[in-house]
């Protein structure tokens, strides 16, 4: 692998826009809102729908761009926040949004439980009705929303416990340069 790698020159243009597509990503989406002048959320779609917008307008007429890899935005910065700090480009895109009365909610990141039902939950009513089998039904309905619940309640004690670790360390970039830019917190944070 060494013997065959090149350098190849860094095409300053595209690094910086991916940059800001990426920091655009952790600002518009990953559950935060920008607030329209309006008040209006400025929604630019779901996970993978923002990455998909992002590579729509940023690389929209470029020449050597990837197009319709909306898969480079999605997720935002998660695989390189901790190379740099990127409080800088957060603060570029925050007076961007102030300039034409925009605001930024912050939600803190929590894992949720989201449950699908079985294919085999549907009704039946062709099939012979069987008392047990019923009971027996309902029986394990029973203990798998025990389960469910239980389970929930695990990720709420989780969720708590990283608020308030996150409380211990110094509030993240995206925080850090609504600060500067508005001199405030966004609304959401501190996490309650």
């Amino acid at each position: 692998m060494r013997r065959e790698y090149e350098p190849s020159p860094v095409d300053e243009e595209e690094e910086v826009t991916e940059l800001v597509g990426l920091c655009l990503w952790d600002v518009f989406s990953d559950n935060h809102d920008v607030i329209a002048a309006d008040g209006r959320v400025a929604d630019i779609g779901s996970f993978r729908a923002a990455g998909a917008f992002l590579d729509e307008h940023l690389t929209h007429d470029q020449e050597g761009w990837r197009d319709g890899d909306y898969l480079r935005f999605y997720l935002g910065t998660i695989w390189i926040s901790r190379r740099a700090d990127l409080t800088r480009v957060y603060a570029m895109i925050f007076r961007r949004l102030k300039v034409v009365d925009a605001d930024w909610m912050y939600h803190f990141p929590e894992i949720g439980l989201v449950e699908l039902a079985r294919a085999d939950d549907t009704d039946n009513s062709d099939e012979a009705y069987s008392v047990s089998q019923s009971a027996v039904a309902e029986l394990e309905a029973q203990q798998r929303r025990a389960e469910v619940e239980r389970f929930r309640a695990e990720l709420r004690q989780a969720n708590a416990r990283a608020r308030e670790e996150a409380m211990d360390r110094p509030p993240p970039a995206t925080v850090r340069a609504y600060r500067q830019v508005y001199g405030r917190d966004p609304r959401g944070w501190p996490p309650a």
